[in-house]
């Protein structure tokens, strides 16, 4: 049964404020969908910055390596400079200086992991990503 034109604009008012109601309600649920993707990408923002502070503290750590080999193999070198001098392990011992520990072969450092990839958002297809739960 089509409207007759007298109450086609009643009809078509009706229609217009229902589809307003259900675009209110829509826009809520989208902002809310929306502070999801923003705290995603600051906990992203977050993680990067992590990534770089440990990439810079990794390259100072291994200058701080490199500079107490060196200061362990003047050491070794003052020690055994000593030594060949006269004085005897014991005698060096005695005064609080031991003998230097024989370096061990170094090992390595196994290669970085690569840094992770922000999760892909879930597909339009109304079904929740496996593995998580939402009854919080």
């Amino acid at each position: 049964m089509s409207p007759t034109p007298t109450n086609k604009k009643a009809v078509d008012t009706a229609r217009k404020s229902a589809e307003a109601l259900a675009h209110k309600a829509l826009q809520a649920r989208v902002s809310l969908v929306g502070a999801i993707g923003e705290a995603q990408a600051s906990a992203q923002e977050i993680l990067d910055q992590r990534e770089v502070l440990l990439a810079k503290h990794a390259q100072e750590l291994d200058v701080l390596d490199a500079e107490h080999a060196d200061a362990e193999d003047k050491i070794k070198t003052a020690y055994d400079t000593a030594v060949s001098g006269g004085w005897t392990a014991r005698e060096l011992t005695e005064m609080g200086y031991s003998a230097p520990k024989k370096k061990k072969p170094r090992r390595q450092k196994p290669a970085a992991a690569e840094t992770p990839q922000p999760a892909t958002p879930p597909s339009h297809t109304g079904e929740q990503p496996s593995g998580t739960d939402h009854n919080d």
